[in-house]
């Protein structure tokens, strides 16, 4: 079937979601809020409020819910960022100086420095040369001026401007001594790190693009570990937020950010909303999330 809808003036869109039975208590702010976030943005928002397999709303369904929602969505995601930068940044930190001193400065470089295959190994470099190449660092630009093999730098320039998902690949693809050196520095299994590390690469990529951590399924499970606090717990969802809001926790004790200031203002954030169960649902947050043991 073709796509044949055009495109709605924003009166139109407001027009539409009214016919559709969603209540709009301030049709200024309504209008604002279209022209400025957009109309298949809050639309995120507004889904769990839709008629099951209809594209009318709930008699209870709300404008300013929708709303309500995307600014607690905003300002979590803003919480979330600035952990994973926090934990990035000793990632980063631990990986240099582990595999500089194992395999010397362009570490990175070198095949045998990993486990994984050869081809593996150059289409995972390849992506590294390309953030190079784009880096306007002052380092960057004073090596490439001063010695020869551009765009290969020493493994302590290049982790400085890789993503975070090229970390995350080049931790899964270690020798399995240096994973657990490094995972034992975040007191963890390697598997369990280099799973948490993905994880958090990818929650990091939807904040960055200012996409939806609300009522969001993200599409990564983590492995727990085998021992210790995480066993036998009620533990939340694993695909949803809040179970990655532990696995953050978590992962802030080894770095230089204070995690209990962090979670503090996190949960200040999650009172009001979680205080109603479908919220938790949502999140997928346990009922006793305040005092669960990985939170507290």
């Amino acid at each position: 079937m073709q796509y044949k809808k055009g495109a709605f003036t924003f009166a139109e869109q407001l027009a539409q979601l009214e016919k559709r039975g969603l209540m709009v208590e301030d049709a200024q702010l309504a209008m604002l809020y279209l022209e400025r976030v957009g109309y298949y943005r809050l639309m995120g928002y507004l889904y769990p409020f839709r008629k099951s397999g209809s594209d009318d709303f709930a008699i209870d369904a709300s404008f300013k819910a929708a709303v309500d929602s995307y600014e607690f969505d905003q300002k979590l995601r803003g919480l979330v960022l600035d952990a994973i930068c926090h934990i990035e940044v000793a990632v980063r930190t631990a990986v240099t100086y582990d595999m500089g001193h194992a395999y010397g400065a362009f570490a990175h470089c070198d095949p045998t420095s990993f486990a994984f295959d050869v081809q593996w190994h150059a289409t995972w470099l390849t992506g590294v040369d390309v953030e190079v190449y784009r880096a306007r660092e002052t380092f960057i630009e004073h090596y490439k001026n001063k010695y020869d093999g551009f765009p290969t730098v020493p493994i302590w320039m290049a982790t400085e401007v890789m993503s975070l998902g090229s970390i995350s690949k080049m931790v899964k693809g270690m020798h399995a001594t240096n994973q657990k050196t490094i995972a034992a520095r975040f007191g963890l299994p390697a598997p369990v790190f280099s799973s948490f590390l993905h994880a958090i690469s990818v929650v990091r990529n939807i904040c960055a693009h200012h996409s939806r951590l609300w009522n969001r399924v993200l599409g990564v499970r983590p492995v727990l570990p085998r021992s210790g606090v995480w066993q036998n717990l009620p533990l939340a969802a694993p695909g949803r937020i809040f179970f990655m809001l532990l696995v953050i926790r978590a992962l802030l004790t080894h770095t230089s950010a204070d995690r209990d200031k962090w979670r503090d203002q996190v949960s200040n954030l999650l009172h009001g909303i979680l205080a109603d169960p479908a919220n938790q649902t949502r999140i997928g947050a346990p009922a006793n999330w305040e005092n669960h043991p990985l939170w507290r």
